[in-house]
């Protein structure tokens, strides 16, 4: 039996439905205020995407493109969406289908960092296109990155499956279909700790990191799918 609680009456919300204070389940009928969706042109040594809002939109969930560029100094323009409400230990749930293709990376993360005024935390699923097959799984504690590639037995674009991670004190877990993947303990190296901001993106990666997922081609269009995502904290 699991040792947290879920609240088990629920109050629809916009397109939210609220497990409790903190808990959530987000259907994406409408992009509502507690989300924020990125449209800035983006600086960072290893994406090659800009992020456009016109890009994420409502489709029966929600969608995730990305396409190319010309005139600017990132090829590609992709999509980003944080939930405004850091949150921490709990079960993070997404029913997603990644994109496919080289160079692309689908995410599905929490995030903090000197943005926030805080350390750089980060738990992690990502899909690298070029084979998704395999899940990318992540964490840093205080800018250290810790990473691990996971053979899943399936391809995740083929069809939408449920993906978790639970965020422990003390330890990390990862899920497909319900089936645990990947764990990591306290007693083998630290877990991150801050409170965090829960992101889903799509974008394309610089060419000097092309060893870890490939590089896009110029003329490259990708599209990922999201049904819902749930958090249930840990209380």
């Amino acid at each position: 039996m699991c040792w947290y609680k879920i609240t088990l009456a629920v109050v629809a919300l916009g397109s939210s439905v609220m497990a409790d204070d903190l808990g959530f389940v987000e259907e994406f009928k409408a992009i509502e205020s507690d989300w924020y969706v990125a449209n800035y042109d983006f600086s960072h040594p290893k994406f090659d995407t800009d992020w456009r809002d016109d890009l994420v939109q409502i489709k029966e969930g929600l969608s995730l493109a990305l396409a190319p560029q010309k005139g600017s100094g990132n090829r590609f323009v992709g999509s980003s969406i944080r939930r405004e409400e850091p949150t921490r230990f709990g079960r993070y749930e997404v029913n997603m289908k990644p994109a496919k293709g080289a160079g692309l990376v689908t995410g599905f993360f929490v995030y903090t960092g000197p943005h926030y005024g805080t350390r750089h935390d980060e738990i992690d699923i990502e899909f690298l296109g070029q084979d998704t097959t395999k899940m990318h799984i992540a964490w840093f504690v205080d800018g250290e990155m810790t990473a691990h590639l996971v053979d899943l037995g399936f391809d995740a674009a083929d069809a939408m499956v449920r993906y978790a991670f639970e965020w422990h004190p003390d330890v990390l877990k990862w899920y497909a279909n319900d089936v645990l993947i990947f764990e990591h303990h306290i007693s083998d190296g630290p877990i991150p700790s801050e409170p965090s901001r829960l992101f889903l993106n799509l974008w394309a990666v610089d060419p000097s990191i092309a060893n870890w997922a490939g590089t896009a081609a110029a003329d490259q269009h990708g599209s990922a799918e999201i049904e819902h995502v749930r958090f249930i904290p840990f209380l």
